[in-house]
C-alpha cells in the first residue's frame, strides 16, 4: 500500500511540474492519427542493439527541446528488427534515421546517424521550413466574409 502512494504522490508532483513528453505511436497508429489531424510525420527508425539509437532514446528524445519541437509532428517509432517490412520501404540501411513526412506521406527530410538535442532541434526545424504552408490569412478572410455578410443581412432587415 505504501509502494502505491509513492508512485501516486510521484505522479502527481511530476504532472503539477509540467513534465512532458513525447507521444510515440506505432507505425499504423501514427500514420492513422497523422491523417486524421493532418500533421507531419516524424519517423524514427531504431534497432535495440544500436548505440547511438539508444543514446537518442536516453538523451535527445526526452530533451525539452526536442519534446517542444515534436509537438507538431505525429512520432513514430519503427523497430526495424520487428518491422522489416516497413524498413524496406523507406530504404533504410543504417540507424539510427530519421525521415520526416509531410500530412500526405511525402518525404520531406532523412538524416542517417546519432543527433544530439541541439542537432535535432535544428534538423526538426529545418524540415518544418520545408513543409507545405496553410493558406496565410484564411481564417481571418473567412471572419470577415462572416462579417460582412451579417452586415448586409441586418441591414435588409
Amino acid at each position: 500500500m505504501k509502494l502505491i502512494r509513492l508512485l501516486l504522490l510521484v505522479s502527481v508532483a511530476a504532472a503539477a511540474a509540467g513534465v512532458e513528453s513525447t507521444r510515440w505511436y506505432t507505425y499504423e497508429e501514427g500514420i492513422l492519427a497523422a491523417g486524421t489531424q493532418n500533421k507531419p510525420m516524424f519517423l524514427d527508425f531504431y534497432a535495440d542493439w544500436c548505440g547511438p539509437c539508444i543514446a537518442m532514446e536516453e538523451g535527445t528524445y526526452p530533451d525539452p527541446r526536442v519534446v517542444r519541437e515534436l509537438s507538431d509532428f505525429v512520432a513514430i517509432k519503427v523497430d526495424t528488427q520487428k518491422r522489416i517490412d516497413i524498413e524496406s520501404k523507406y530504404g533504410i540501411a543504417y540507424y539510427p534515421t530519421v525521415i520526416i513526412l509531410d500530412p500526405e506521406g511525402r518525404e520531406i527530410s532523412r538524416y542517417v546517424g546519432y543527433l544530439g538535442p541541439e542537432d535535432m532541434v535544428n534538423e526538426i526545424k529545418q524540415a518544418r521550413g520545408k513543409l507545405p504552408k496553410e493558406t496565410a490569412g484564411f481564417e481571418v478572410m473567412v471572419t470577415v466574409l462572416v462579417f460582412v455578410l451579417l452586415l448586409i443581412v441586418k441591414k435588409r432587415y
